[in-house]
């Protein structure tokens, strides 16, 4: 068999003729009947074929088959409306969600009458067809234990509630050392960030000073939300000596870390102030800063500041890939056609003039990556596609996907001007998105749009 697996599900219907199967990607899949078929057993979804999952258990959702239905006990949670937005509260009111079966039905209100929102309980489900699901809740069991239950909190009520409030929890305090430069650097608290760059200019180096001084030219620069840039300079390189034709190089091949393998890690580490970086820095500022009438005493945490004991963390945030020696990176967040262009421009139907009216602005904002820039182009495309994609909706589909939450999948690469954009973060932004990966519903994952390559 060369075909690679497409997913997997239980069967939940059985006839002479046909199958359905149950899959948490896809929902529902209809196939023909090939014979020695059981009804809630799980079973791998080839192209044309299905085979019994061997071996296969899921704790989270066990399975069984009585008087020709299928049942599930599964793990399900209810919404707490006091911590949602009254439009968010209202929209999922009496909602019942597991995240392997989706939205329950509690038409016998079993749920809603007895069990308070945010409070994780074990029941029993019936593979029973209705609007907005495929499973009935027919008996509770009892409430979960919170240990091995947290893979049910983050319903699509939290998740929708989370990314709007997102810009306002993730955009720097004024305090932050990312937006004050000029903050004193604490050196006791320890942070993890993603190298960016291996090796790029290092602004503590003053142009006249010579490599062979012992002070590099080059740094590799560490990235947080909270300190934004932070340079890592490699003290232990030991430099080959110069010669006629050539000035003093560093041995980068017995750098702790080979360059380039450097970027795309993630890092711990703390910052601390570099006394030889700090006189240098202050020497550089004065020279720069005499016209300005500025401060000389003032120097940047970009400038007298570097990581210090850093040490590669194994347990990534997010994963990486290098490719031609640019950090990529995946980034998401929710649609909301606000960020994009205004209501007006909105109805523009030419799109060479729609098109001017885009936003220069857009952006979101990511837990590890801050700000991350969305330029026209890749807005054009966000829009397009989702407007695209309602048009070709039945009328009924239509309505009932209009007030579903979109979530927009990014490749996020550094800002070739991420230097000078740091020096007004964070109204702008390190990061930007490269390209749109995917567009799909939050809840159930539907594509809307997907790139090729």
């Amino acid at each position: 068999m060369t075909t690679e697996l497409q997913t997997f599900g239980f069967l939940v219907e059985l006839n002479d003729e046909t199958v359905k199967i149950y899959t948490i990607e896809r929902g529902i899949i209809e196939m023909k009947n090939t014979g020695d078929l059981e009804l809630g057993v799980w079973y791998d979804i080839w192209e044309n074929e299905l085979e019994p999952r061997t071996m296969y258990e899921n704790k989270r959702c066990e399975l069984w088959e009585e008087n020709g239905e299928v049942f599930a006990q599964v793990l399900a949670i209810g919404p707490n409306s006091f911590f949602l937005d009254k439009d968010i509260s209202q929209k999922y009111k009496y909602a019942v969600w597991n995240p392997l079966l989706k939205f329950l039905d509690d038409g016998d209100n079993l749920f809603k009458d007895k069990i308070r929102g945010d409070d994780v309980v074990e029941i029993v489900v019936k593979y029973a067809p209705w609007k907005n699901g495929h499973f009935k809740i027919v008996q509770l069991i009892v409430e979960a234990p919170f240990e091995g239950s947290s893979y049910c909190r983050l319903p699509p009520w939290t998740l929708e509630q989370m990314g709007r409030k997102l810009p306002e929890a993730l955009m720097p305090k004024p305090n932050s050392l990312c937006v004050d430069q000029f903050r004193k650097i604490n050196p006791t608290d320890i942070h993890v960030g993603i190298c960016i760059k291996a090796e790029a200019l290092n602004p503590a180096c003053p142009k006249d000073v010579k490599p062979s001084a012992g002070v590099r030219p080059t740094c590799s620069y560490l990235f947080t939300p909270t300190l934004g840039l932070v340079r890592w300079v490699i003290t232990n390189l030991k430099p080959t000596g110069p010669t006629t034709s050539k000035p003093a190089e560093y041995n980068v091949e017995s750098d702790m870390m080979e360059v380039d393998k450097r970027a795309g890690k993630w890092y711990s580490f703390y910052m601390a102030d570099s006394d030889k970086n700090a006189k240098m820095a202050k020497r550089k500022e004065k020279s720069e800063d005499k016209s300005t009438g500025a401060d000389e005493k003032k120097v940047r945490a970009l400038i007298r500041g570097s990581a210090r004991n850093v040490k590669e963390v194994n347990n990534v945030h997010k994963a990486t890939r290098v490719v031609g020696g640019e950090v990529e990176i995946e980034a998401s967040f929710l649609f909301d056609p606000k960020m994009f262009e205004s209501e007006e421009n909105s109805l523009i139907k030419d799109w060479n003039l729609r098109r001017e009216g885009l936003s220069t602005d857009t952006h979101f904002w990511d837990f590890e990556l801050g700000r991350v820039e969305v330029y026209r182009g890749e807005s054009e495309t966000i829009i397009k596609n989702i407007e695209s994609h309602r048009q070709k909706l039945k009328p009924q589909e239509a309505e009932k996907l209009e007030k579903e939450s979109i979530v927009v999948s990014v490749t996020a690469v550094v800002h070739k001007n991420f230097m000078k954009n740091f020096e007004n973060y964070p109204k702008h932004g390190i990061f930007l998105a490269k390209k749109i990966d995917t567009i799909c519903y939050l809840v159930g994952g539907r594509i809307i749009y997907q790139f090729q390559e």
